[in-house]
């Protein structure tokens, strides 16, 4: 490595040669990049355009995803509720379901949705990751097609938020929250 330079040397593993390799640090717009991995080489104008297009829909999927989340999670609290006419004759700690019997399997919908969760987690943690080294090549294009396929997504997954979101599953009629 020579530091002097800013120029990072590496040696192939597969042969002696030397490749120095330099990291843009500033956002560029241009046709010519390596994304992600070394066989998604963009060499032209029409491959930036295909790389874009998959980035932005990549981006509006990441977003419907964490919708959908959301939604699973509404439909999980949904169903450890207490009916709303026992409020006054039920325990706490009795109901419909409770957390034993859902950690102990009585109980299938919750943890069948968790594992669900847990999964679709994964997938949202890996597509996010992917996201952020795009970005992180500073191509301007690929940026802007990330943040724009955030938007996108939100505008149109974003109403789920509003309607299965933090503090919606909550009915401020509901005596048992």
């Amino acid at each position: 490595m020579a530091h002097a330079g800013h120029t990072t040397t590496a040696t192939s593993l597969t042969s002696n040669s030397s490749m120095a390799m330099e990291m843009q640090m500033n956002f560029y717009f241009s046709t010519s990049m390596t994304l992600l991995f070394q066989s998604w080489n963009i060499s032209t104008v029409q491959g930036l355009v295909g790389s874009i297009f998959a980035l932005l829909f990549l981006s509006i999927f990441y977003e419907g995803l964490k919708s959908f989340r959301e939604y699973l999670m509404h439909v999980a609290v949904e169903s450890l509720r207490l009916p709303s006419n026992s409020c006054s004759d039920v325990k706490p700690t009795t109901g419909k379901r409770t957390w034993r019997s859902v950690f102990l399997g009585k109980s299938k919908l919750p943890l069948f949705i968790h594992v669900i969760q847990s999964i679709l987690q994964v997938i949202q943690m890996g597509v996010a990751y992917l996201l952020m080294l795009a970005v992180m090549t500073f191509n301007g294009w690929i940026f802007l097609a990330i943040v724009f396929g955030s938007g996108i997504g939100y505008l149109i997954f974003g109403w789920i938020k509003f309607l299965y979101g933090v503090g919606a599953t909550q009915d401020s009629n509901d005596c048992c929250n």
